[in-house]
């Protein structure tokens, strides 16, 4: 009897061991795959303060960034309030050092096309465009140092006038 006890014990013991090891290996695929679900992060933009023109001010502005792989991500950019027929641009300009610009601005007058420059006809309510960059989605999250700008689409383009800027923010922060 005391044989039969010693040996349930033993198998008791190699069992759990066995159970204990399936549960890790399961919970550390689990955590793989959770580490390989694309990550997202959404920014809303509201109207900017500076603005001076007759657009509603109602008017926003939202950004989601998704990642794709390590070396891109999707940016997708939805604006609300839209007016019907007219024509939004919207992009990304780097940061830059006024001294070094040709009109003092914080940032190069040229959009950056490998982040973000896109073109949406408004609809009279909201529209959306996508791009996808060609830089990682931490390097737009994290580090990379520019302006989120939509450009009142009565007005004519000016990259220097922030009065006919809808929108004017950091990018994807």
């Amino acid at each position: 009897m005391k044989l039969a006890l010693n040996s349930w014990k033993k198998a008791g013991k190699v069992t759990l061991a066995m159970v204990m090891a399936i549960g890790f290996a399961s919970c550390s695929e689990e955590d793989d795959m959770m580490d390989d679900e694309p990550m997202t992060m959404s920014y809303t933009y509201d109207f900017s303060g500076s603005y001076s023109g007759t657009h509603p001010s109602d008017f926003s502005a939202m950004m989601e960034v998704e990642e794709i792989d390590e070396n891109s991500c999707k940016i997708t950019v939805t604006l609300m309030n839209t007016l019907d027929g007219e024509m939004y641009m919207i992009h990304a300009h780097d940061a830059a050092d006024p001294a070094n610009t040709p009109n003092g601005t914080p940032y190069n007058e040229s959009p950056n096309q490998n982040v973000f420059v896109q073109m949406a006809s408004g609809n009279g309510g909201t529209v959306t465009a996508s791009q996808t960059a060609n830089m990682s989605y931490e390097e737009i999250t994290a580090s990379y140092e520019a302006f989120f700008v939509v450009h009142d689409p009565t007005q004519d383009i000016s990259t220097t006038d922030l009065t006919t800027y809808l929108v004017v923010g950091a990018f994807a922060r």
